[in-house]
């Protein structure tokens, strides 16, 4: 069902319309203080203002994803079930962008979001791999068990 407010009556009353309306759906967070009414869906119709809010909606499940990689970058006891995580949310959130939000945004703004996502998984591979190396090197130098003594001699 869709209503809509109708300005050009002077006694405003709420009127019901049987149209379809194509844009960007969003359910919107109730609850708020001072707010009387309460919607479970909204549709966003402008291109800019749908564009505008894909943009700030990934931009912010980016930031946590960064914050969660630095994390697991900056801990020591982090494991391959931690990367393995933070890649598939990066998978996720790359197929949010490519099903949902693909055809509600321009497409440059669309290959920007994406080549921002697939930067940072690249940066992120590349420095888990650059800390695991070195964690295997200073693992093979403090290893004391093993040493290599260098004997002359006669050979038989």
């Amino acid at each position: 069902m869709t209503y809509v407010i109708d300005k050009s009556t002077d006694d405003l009353k709420l009127s019901y319309y049987n149209v379809n309306i194509t844009g960007l759906d969003i359910t919107p967070k109730n609850g708020y203080p001072g707010v009387s009414y309460k919607a479970s869906k909204v549709t966003i119709i402008d291109p800019t203002l749908s564009t505008t809010y894909i943009k700030k909606r990934i931009n912010k499940k980016i930031d946590k994803l960064i914050k969660f990689m630095l994390r697991i970058l900056s801990d020591t006891d982090s494991s391959d079930g931690d990367v393995g995580m933070v890649l598939d949310e990066i998978s996720r959130l790359k197929g949010i962008v490519f099903t949902k939000y693909k055809e509600h945004m321009k497409i440059e703004d669309y290959k920007n979001l994406l080549s921002k996502i697939i930067i940072i998984e690249e940066e992120f591979k590349k420095n888990y791999n650059q800390k695991m190396f070195i964690r295997q090197v200073n693992s093979r130098s403090s290893y004391n068990g093993f040493e290599e003594s260098i004997s002359e001699g006669r050979s038989r």
